[in-house]
């Protein structure tokens, strides 16, 4: 092995493949650093280090972890902390089964492994890990291993190898997640401080599943200066110590040139979170503060979480916070924290602000105040709603379409940017699993106050020339009937016009990847329902899931423009340039139909534009 592509720290121990197991007497140690080089095309295990007393404590194999599917290499990493492992790991499929040089950093509260000097996978551990006399044995799959007794960085991968192993960084950040394979984004965080649109979100791995399952969420950030062009940044709030067990959702607010992150840590012992914020002087790098924000024990405290801070006309700082009142039987809980201060560092308790009436909690709340209306968005079971209102003190007025897209768009939340406008963020959630792709929306604010969405014109993805498929009239009082257009690429932009001629009817649009539609997706349209849905093509009725449908659409029977965004994973729809719906798919969608169903409808001014890939 060449130890300096691992490290330029010479390693304190090394063994051959055909050497004798070598014994450790390390102890308990936070801070050690494991190094090999793997050969050909490895089976089973390739490394381990174990005690008879104490058993695995490393373990460098070749097999399958439930959440990549896929045959990968996989470091465990037994502590005293808790039962089961740490697992890290990384697909050969990625990587190619050529030689590597593998690298495990144990770094006391974060764990790092890397291939060839790029950062596969990590997680955030606990506790320490025994190495008193523990055998390091090598097998067929490594040529040789080296040890650390301290936490050593590789020689970086050259940016080809990271596109590589880690995947090409895409042309828009919409419909963006961090470039691995186990990586996602989680509730966003916009801000806007008058020159830079900064978006902050959680940074996420497996699914919430990372530090046991605790999330280990930190604070990642992308900025822009126009909404075109996206530069990436260091992690700006992240976990620096083992009893964080996530630095939660909150919100940034500037003042006197200093930037403030308020966020709450989940404590990794289930004791409750504490409010606390750090300060920046760029909005990139922030150091953590030690302050402790209470809350009084009005409140569960145990569920304190994602603070917003706002100011209002008169120079006075409010912070909202979600929880649930305690000890209010018979009535819902869930509710904001009202703390108001005059320094951002003092905050005094002064009521709920909200409480909902929901069975959760308000999550993620965002508070602004918009050409004379006030607006207050918090989410419940991930749907974000919104209310408005004259002033802060309400009434908060609920519209008729409270919600925001669907449910599947996960707890967006919103910063101004320049000439008036306002842009939401917020993530495409996964069935089961948390964290998704970035998906951004453009607020489009009524004369009556009321909210809807719209695509973000800076946004859009590089498409081809339209290829224009003119008009199309469809009729069937009494049934189905369609017509089907494509092959396309299945990635693709859909533009038309639809005119109901009908009340009662359905009509709109399915997806497959077969010309016979046997099975695929519908986009189906209900003028008379104010509702659009996506749907699988011949779903029974208790399968149209209200996760993926929209409700009090308005001019479905009047002509109406459509925009698809269609892709193998999703569909993002724009209606009437004032409603959004985004929802997962599965499969191709190259071939495409236009239907009618109890009716006639026109279709006019169809064209597809193929994205470029």
């Amino acid at each position: 092995m060449n130890a300096d592509k691992l490290s330029r720290i010479s390693p304190e121990s090394t063994v051959g493949r055909n050497d004798s197991p070598r014994l450790l007497n390390w102890g308990a140690v936070r801070q050690f650093s494991l190094g090999l080089e793997t050969a050909g095309s490895p089976e089973g295990d390739l490394a381990v280090v174990a005690s008879a007393e104490s058993g695995t404590r490393v373990r460098f194999y070749t097999g399958f972890i439930p959440y990549a599917k896929a045959l990968s290499l996989i470091a465990e990493v037994h502590t005293d902390a808790r039962d089961t492992p740490l697992v890290l790991s990384i697909p050969w499929e990625r990587i190619g089964s050529a030689n590597h040089n593998v690298l495990l950093q144990y770094a006391g509260h974060a764990a790092r492994l890397y291939v060839d000097g790029v950062l596969a996978d990590e997680d955030w551990p606990m506790g320490a890990v025994d190495l008193s006399e523990a055998a390091v044995s090598v097998h067929d799959g490594a040529d040789r291993v080296a040890l650390w007794r301290e936490a050593v960085s590789p020689e970086p991968g050259s940016p080809a190898l990271v596109s590589r192993y880690l995947g090409e960084e895409p042309a828009t950040v919409q419909y963006w997640r961090p470039r691995g394979y186990n990586t996602g984004v989680g509730d966003c965080m916009p801000f806007f401080d008058g020159t830079t649109f900064r978006l902050y979100y959680l940074y996420d791995r497996r699914g919430h599943a990372s530090k046991w399952g605790l999330g280990a969420h930190q604070w990642a950030q992308i900025s822009t200066k126009d909404l075109r062009s996206w530069t990436p940044h260091p992690i700006a709030v992240g976990i620096t110590e083992e009893g964080e067990g996530s630095i939660c959702t909150g919100s940034v607010f500037l003042k006197d040139g200093v930037y403030h992150a308020f966020y709450a840590v989940r404590a990794v012992d289930g004791s409750p979170a504490r409010l606390t914020y750090a300060v920046s002087g760029d909005g990139v790098h922030f150091a953590k503060t030690e302050a402790d924000i209470r809350i009084s024990d009005r409140y569960a405290r145990a569920s304190v979480r994602d603070p917003h801070v706002f100011e209002d006309g008169q120079g006075t700082y409010h912070m909202l916070v979600t929880t649930s009142l305690a000890d209010e039987p018979g009535r819902p809980k869930g509710c904001l924290v009202h703390l108001v201060s005059a320094n951002l560092t003092e905050w005094e308790e002064v009521g709920p602000f909200i409480v909902p009436g929901y069975h959760d909690e308000p999550e993620c709340s965002d508070c602004f105040e918009w050409n004379g209306w006030h607006y207050l968005v918090f989410s419940n079971d991930g749907l974000a709603r919104y209310r408005y209102a004259r002033s802060l003190e309400g009434p908060w007025l609920r519209p008729a379409m409270d919600a925001f897209d669907c449910v599947q768009w996960r707890v967006p939340k919103t910063a101004p940017f320049h000439e008036g406008r306002r842009i939401a963020a917020g993530f495409l959630s996964s069935p089961d699993r948390y964290a998704g792709e970035l998906v951004f929306r453009e607020l489009v604010q009524r004369a009556d106050g009321t909210l809807g969405l719209a695509f973000v014109p800076e946004l859009r993805e590089a498409a081809g020339e339209p290829r224009d498929h003119g008009d199309l009239e469809l009729a069937d009082m009494n049934g189905f009937v369609s017509r089907g257009l494509g092959p396309f690429e299945s990635d693709y932009v859909l533009t038309f016009e639809a005119i109901a001629r009908y009340p009662h009817m359905y009509l709109g649009f399915s997806v497959s990847d077969s010309a016979e539609f046997a099975d695929g997706y519908d986009v189906r349209i209900e003028p008379s329902a104010g509702k659009i849905g996506i749907h699988r093509i011949h779903a029974r009725s208790l399968q149209e899931d209200e996760s993926s449908s929209i409700y009090r659409v308005e001019g479905l029977s009047e002509k109406i423009a459509v925009e698809a965004v269609v892709k193998p994973g999703w569909i993002d729809l724009c209606v009437g340039g004032s409603r959004t719906l985004i929802s997962r798919t599965g499969g191709a969608s190259g071939h495409l139909r236009f239907f009618a169903q109890f009716g006639a409808a026109t279709f006019e001014r169809i064209a597809v534009r193929e994205i470029a890939r």
